[in-house]
């Protein structure tokens, strides 16, 4: 039995891409899988995976530093057959196994370069300079890897001269078997995940804001100076904020929601207005039969107007054309029920883990048996 470890600095044991997609995959298919995290949380054996824990992450310097060594360390000592890891900061942990003989696969979640221009920690006159020599790094050691697992199509093209073993890998949801939705009187609009202001927030309390008789249910992490600038909008008082919750609990609002909502901004690392499908919020809300009203990205639009007709697009900077597509879903009930139909169809047929699942596992038995 080949024995495979996943490597992470910075996501939680339980991630869903990470833990609940991949590594419960590749046990499933056989392999002997192990999780390297740093959690402070301790060693655990789950769904017959082993989690091993090597402290509570620290700073961001240095986590970059001293939790990738430990990383490192705890990997080696396991002498596993092949290495998969997920954050950047552990490429040079990756270069190191590689030395020592191992099959690597390097999981892009990000285009990472793209997302160093925009990091609002890096000073602005550093960011390009930091983003060219990350660049030169990433070809370098993209070279040397065993395979390549991105989220996007970008990645694929601008990479794929320098590994021929690069795989798209999408975050298609898990089916869910449906339990009967409960219909709520007042219509709820729902997020969970970062607020953060990429995902528009503010314009979106700023466009419930007269909708009589609407409700925003809003989970996920969020840092005291974003989350007190949204309380002090006047449509707070439609907001229910339920913090950071664990995604069973997540699960659990979707049956009741009425309208999904995932408006992010145009940006380098969602490829301006292209967008990515690295996202899970669209798959999960057509998984639970939500309607969507999401950015107009050229690429969520094909899916979810052109093909699936499960949502609204809209530009997510015109407040005004936030608030008429959820005005409109919530005054077209019977047509917003058929969305949500179109949009689990469309999962059960496609837009699923299973079928990425499949090129994550023809992947590793083309290294392992290289």
């Amino acid at each position: 039995m080949k024995k495979i470890c996943h490597l992470t600095s910075v996501h939680q044991r339980f991630d869903g891409r990470i833990f609940r997609k991949e590594c419960i995959s590749l046990q499933a298919a056989g392999y002997e899988v192990s999780l390297i995290v740093a959690d402070g949380k301790g060693d655990q054996f789950v769904d017959n995976i082993s989690i091993y824990d090597v402290g509570v992450k620290v700073g961001r310097i240095k986590r970059i530093f001293k939790t990738a060594k430990n990383v490192l360390k705890r990997a080696v000592e396991l002498n596993c057959d092949v290495y998969h890891f997920h954050d950047p900061e552990l490429i040079f942990a990756g270069l190191k196994l590689k030395r020592l003989g191992k099959k690597v696969i390097f999981d892009m979640h990000e285009n990472i370069p793209a997302d160093i221009e925009e990091k609002p920690y890096i000073r602005p006159i550093l960011r390009n300079i930091v983003s060219f020599f990350y660049r030169k790094l990433e070809i370098y050691a993209v070279k040397r890897f065993d395979g390549i697992v991105s989220t996007r199509e970008s990645i694929n093209e601008r990479l794929s001269p320098y590994n021929s073993n690069i795989v798209l890998v999408t975050n298609f949801p898990i089916v869910d078997e449906i339990i009967e939705k409960e219909r709520s009187r007042t219509p709820v609009i729902c997020f969970a995940g970062a607020v953060v202001p990429q995902w528009r927030h503010k314009e979106i309390i700023n466009a419930i804001e007269n909708i009589d008789n609407i409700k925003y249910q809003l989970a996920g992490p969020a840092d005291d100076v974003y989350l007190n600038e949204l309380k002090s909008l006047k449509g707070w008082s439609k907001v229910n904020y339920i913090g950071r919750v664990p995604f069973d609990q997540v699960k659990a609002m979707y049956r009741k929601e009425t309208i999904g909502v995932a408006i992010y901004i145009y940006c380098k690392n969602m490829d301006g207005m292209t967008g990515s499908l690295s996202n899970t919020k669209l798959f999960e809300y057509m998984n639970w039969e939500i309607p969507i009203v999401c950015t107009d990205f050229t690429l969520w639009k094909k899916i979810i107007v052109d093909e699936v007709q499960c949502g609204i697009c809209v530009n997510p900077y015109d407040v005004n054309a936030i608030s008429k597509a959820i005005t409109y879903l919530y005054e077209n009930p019977d047509i917003a029920l058929q969305m949500g139909k179109n949009g689990r169809k469309a999962v059960l047929k496609k837009y699923n883990w299973d079928t990425q699942a499949q090129k994550l596992l023809m992947l590793y038995n083309k290294i392992t048996n290289n």
